[in-house]
This record gives structure tokens, sequence and C-alpha cells, in this order.
């Protein structure tokens, strides 16, 4: 069967198979992601992003606020405007137009003076007729030409390149048109006008002319308008202005070279919109429209308010650098003032954990007497203290183990000591005095190495001296009951052990494990380094060896029963359910040497060392010490 490692690609979704649940899952640990990451952000960055949003926000909504507003203000201001050069443009159109039929009535009552004379000559009529019309071009303004036909089919023009339309004029429909006002002043079409010339385009009004005497029909009077003159206004920067008639043709077409007045769809869409906002070419114009009460034609203005608004930009461009310069300074002030604070932290964090790393003689040196420095004063008071409590915890534990080490001293010291003498008595009552000096020379050396010095941690070399004097001494004693064997490579020689580590282990195996047998026993001493051997180049770059020494004392006798053996290493870990091996062992006796030696190499080394019980192979049982391969007590 194949294995599926987590977090390997065998694992992962096809996102087909993702469902809602799924979905909001990955969305939800994300968000918990992000928020995660706020909270581990630094103080400094903290301090200023709050700062920053604090104060930019309501500057930007400061801004915003004024620029709508200014806005707002403008437009309507456009609005007014553009509604007054409407209203304005209206009422010069209307009067251009009331001219033109206030030319027509007044011409309709000369004509019909001049036709009533029957004695008048021809010749007169036409000096005066012409006459009359050329005088009515210079009174009313807006009128560039006027043609008069009577029905006798004389042909009058104030313009004589218009003389040519004679024909045109007369097989017209004008005629008709003009003799179904019943003598009204008419406008006449502007987009099929015969009298619309493209170097001057012009805007006509027509009138049947009757003899208010009687009745008859004297002739047909054509009065034109400069179309230039009605839409004069539209030549503004800013503004422009679109002239409708009621059929929706733009009478200001052609007036203007400007491309806006050229845009088809443009001029369709202001005939049929209403007044408002528009957007072309990519800026905003405001509408407006009128109808003109003569004629009922219409008048669609648009102003460029990009261009109106110039103040606006202005305001915008304002703020925009006010705005940034003070963004910038308050950036560089936000971080000059998040360093005064978050620096002093800074040192405070990095010295906190120099302390945490063991130094306890780092102390800060603040000048300032803020919140910073005080609580500076405070950390160097608790380092000195706790550094005055380490001292003097440390001096309470050395005592601890001259204490605890001095005891079992005291406990080897009496029966074995008692016991020896015993042996050299017997020998020297036996007469065998050299063996008696041999077992007095090997006590004396025996407690010469276990008593002479202060030293409390030995090499293993000199500790095992100590165990081959005491076997020695014990073998002369049971010489009967077993034999020993010592195995330990000289490069585990200059390693650090607790003085009398191995002497309390290889007398329980003795007493507790080969002498109630009633076989031959042994005891073998093996040493060993678990990491292999010695590299200096680790102890060149790490100031000290990384491997472990390992001494097993190894027994062949009656051994310890199972539930016992694991009772006994968790005694021997320390393990808190079984509470302080020292304190507990102070009412056993049978086991106090294996509770101190492994209480005290956790004391020296901490608690990845120690002993612990096996059973043996075959029979008997193995005792199992480590400690870490030291060669100084700097370590």
């Amino acid at each position: 069967m194949k294995k599926i490692i987590p977090g390997s690609k065998s694992n992962k979704k096809d996102p087909r198979d993702l469902t809602v649940r799924d979905m909001e899952a990955m969305e939800s640990d994300r968000r918990k992601t992000g928020r995660e990451k706020a909270r581990n952000l630094s103080l400094k960055y903290k301090v200023a992003l709050t700062t920053l949003l604090v104060t930019i926000i309501p500057m930007v909504i400061l801004a915003s606020l004024m620029l709508i507003f200014y806005g707002r203000a403008m437009t309507e201001r456009g609005n007014r405007q553009i509604e007054e050069n409407i209203r304005i443009m209206a009422d010069r159109i209307d009067s251009v137009l009331m001219n033109g039929e206030l030319c027509s009535n007044e011409l309709t009552i000369e004509f019909g003076s001049l036709y009533n004379d029957r004695n008048m000559k021809q010749v007169t009529r036409d000096n005066k007729i012409i006459s009359q019309l050329s005088q009515s071009i210079l009174i009313y303004n807006g009128i560039s030409s006027i043609v008069f036909i009577d029905e006798e089919g004389h042909f009058y023009v104030t313009d004589p390149s218009m003389v040519s339309m004679r024909e045109g004029i007369l097989e017209s429909e004008y005629m008709e048109i003009l003799r179904d006002a019943n003598g009204k002043t008419r406008l006449l079409n502007v987009e099929d006008n015969l009298m619309n010339r493209p170097e001057k385009p012009v805007v006509t009004m027509g009138k049947h002319v009757i003899n208010i005497t009687n009745g008859s029909s004297i002739g047909y009077l054509f009065i034109n308008m400069d179309q230039d003159y009605l839409v004069e206004s539209a030549q503004s920067e800013i503004s422009y202005y679109f002239l409708y008639d009621t059929d929706g043709y733009c009478v200001s077409e052609s007036n203007n070279s400007n491309p806006i007045y050229n845009d088809a769809d443009l001029r369709k869409s202001l005939f049929q919109m209403e007044s408002g906002k528009l957007r072309y070419g990519g800026e905003t114009y405001l509408t407006a429209r009128s109808t003109l009460p003569v004629c009922r034609w219409i008048l669609v203005g648009m102003t460029n308010m990009d261009r109106f608004n110039v103040t606006g930009r202005d305001l915008a461009l304002i703020l925009l650098i006010t705005g940034g310069i003070t963004a910038g300074l308050l950036f560089v002030a936000v971080a000059v003032y998040a360093s005064m604070i978050t620096g002093p932290l800074r040192k405070l964090h990095e010295g906190a954990e120099q302390i945490a790393d063991g130094d306890l003689n780092f102390r800060f040196h603040f000048k300032n007497k803020d919140e910073i420095g005080r609580l500076a004063r405070i950390f160097n008071y608790m380092t000195e203290r706790n550094r005055e409590l380490l001292i003097r915890v440390d001096e309470e534990a050395k005592k601890k183990r001259e204490y605890e080490l001095a005891l079992i001293q005291e406990q080897v010291k009496p029966h074995f000591l008692y016991n020896t003498l015993d042996i050299v008595i017997m020998l020297i009552e036996m007469n065998r005095s050299r063996e008696a000096a041999r077992v007095t020379q090997k006590l004396a050396a025996y407690y010469k190495n276990t008593l002479s010095g202060s030293e409390e941690i030995v090499h293993v070399e000199r500790e095992i001296e100590i165990i081959r004097d005491y076997l020695d001494l014990q073998t002369m004693r049971y010489g009967d009951k077993f034999s020993y064997e010592i195995d330990v490579p000289e490069e585990t020689y200059q390693a650090l052990i607790p003085k009398m580590t191995l002497q309390p282990l290889i007398e329980n195996a003795l007493y507790h494990g080969l002498k109630n047998q009633e076989t031959w026993g042994s005891i073998r001493i093996e040493g060993s380094i678990e990491t292999g051997e010695i590299i200096e180049s680790d102890l060149e770059k790490t100031g000290e060896l990384p491997q472990k020494v390992v001494i097993r004392v190894i027994d062949d006798g009656v051994g310890i029963p199972k539930d016992k053996l694991d009772a006994l290493n968790r005694e021997l870990t320390g393990d808190k359910e079984t509470g302080d091996p020292a304190e507990r062992d102070s009412g056993k006796g049978s086991h106090f040497g294996l509770y101190s030696v492994a209480h005290r190499i956790r004391l020296y080394f901490g608690d990845d060392y120690g002993i612990r019980l096996e059973p043996g192979k075959e029979k008997g049982t193995e005792v199992v010490i480590r400690i870490p391969l030291r060669t100084s007590e700097k370590h």
C-alpha cells in the first residue's frame, strides 16, 4: 500500500473537489493568518501604521469633502452661468427674428402706398422700392439682404449677387406657401433654403405683401438674416451653442469650423436630451436648453466644466501637494517618534535575551529618566537580585553535594573498614603477614584516593583506580565468591565523573546480586563512547565534546524482578510522581547508593544524564551510567 505523507502532493485536494465548507475553512485560515501577522508586527510598525491611519484618513476625507462641495458649488455656478447665457442668446435671437417681422410689416405698408399711387412712374417706383429695402437693412440689425418680387414680375434685391436666383425663386413653392399664410410673416425651411449660400448661410422670413387698402396682392417679400449673427455668442472658448428649428435641423451646423459643431451624433443627442451633465471627448459638459417664443425654435448650450472649473483643478493640485508634503513630514515624524520609543525597547529586548541566556553581569545604561529608563533600572535591580540568589543557590547546592558525598563516604567507611580490618587481623593470626601487609597497603591506597582532596569531580581514570583498589580488597575477602574484569578504553579516561560514582553501584552488585547466590559470580565494568571517536574539529568549533561516555556495571547475580526494576528506574529518573529522590531515599537504606549516584549526576550534568537499570543478557543486572564527555570543569 502506498503511504501518503502529510503535506505531499498526494494529499492536496483538486480545486474541483472543494466544497463550500472547505472554501470557507480556507478563507477563515487566511483571515487568521492575516490577524496573526498583524499581531506579530513590530511595535515600531504598529505605532507608525496606527498614527498614519489616524492622521491620513481624516486628511483624505477632508480633502475629498472639500473637492466634492467645491465641485457641487462649481456645478451650480456653471448651471446658473449657462442658463443666463442661454437666456441672453434666446433674447438676442428673438430680437433679430422680431426685427425681421417688423421690417416685413413696415415694408408692406410702404409698398402699399407706392402701388396705390397710379400716377407714379415705374422708374420712380423702382428707385423708391430699392431705396426702402436698403434703408431697412441699415435700420434693422441682423438682416443681411432683402428680396421683393411684385405681381408684375419685377425683381428687387439688395445684393446684386442674388439676381441669378430669380428664376429659381419664381419656380419654387415659396409663393404658394406664403399665399396660404394669409399675409403673415413665416420662417421658411432652413435646410432647403434656396437663398442659402455656402459662403453666407442665412435664415429667411417670407411674407405675402397685400395691399391693406383694397386687399389686392402686391408681391412677395423675402428677408434674409445672417446665421452667424443669430448665434454669434457661440464663439466662446468653453461654451458652444446649437440652434435647432422645429424639425430638429441644426441652424448653427455650418456656422463654425470647430469640430464639435460638425459631430452629427452630438448634434442629434443634444436635440433629444434634457438639461444636465454630458461626457464628451473625455471631458464633462453642462447642458441647458431654451425654447424661443417667437418661432418655437430650440437653443441648446453646453459648457466645458473641466475648462470652466480651472480653480477646482488648482485646488485639487494644491490639496495633493499639501497632503503629500504633510504625509511626508508626518511619516518622518512618526518614524523618528517610533524610533525614540522602539529603540530603547529594542535595547531592553536584546538585554533581556542576553540575561535570559545566562549573562547576569549585563546591565542597562539609560541616561533618560522616563518610563523606559525606570524599567531599565528595575531590570538591573532584578538581574542583580537574581545573580545574588543564583550564587546563594549554587553555594547551597555545592554544600548539599558535599554533604551527600560525605554521607556516602561515611556510609562506606565504617562497615567496609571494620570488615577489612577483620581480614587483616585474621591473616595476622594465621601467620600470613605478607598477605595482611598487601591488604593493608590496598586499604591505605583506597582511602587515599577516596578521602584525599576536596574535589567533587574527578577523571574517569582516577575513579577506575578507586574501584580497582576496592574490588581487590573485596576479592581478598570473598575470593571464593566472585571475580571481576575492567574494560574501560583509555579515550574515556579524561572524561569527568562525580567522585564515588562506581563504588556504591559495585557494592550493590556485590551485596545484593552475588553474595546471595551459591554459585560463582562475576562483575564486569565496561566503558564506551556512544557517538564514536573524538573529533577535534568539533572541539574547536563548539568548545566542548558532544559525545557521551557510557559505563556499564554488569553482574551475573540473582537479578531484579521486572516490576521492581521498572519502579527503580522511575525513581532513579526523578519522576515527579515518586517525589524527590533525596527525600524519598531517606527511608530506603538498601538502595541509597543508587539514588544518591543518580541524583548527583543529574545535579552536575542535567536531566539528560544519569543511571538506568537493565536486566542482564542471561541473568543478573546491568547498571548503565551516562555522562557527557567533558574534559574540564569549565564546561
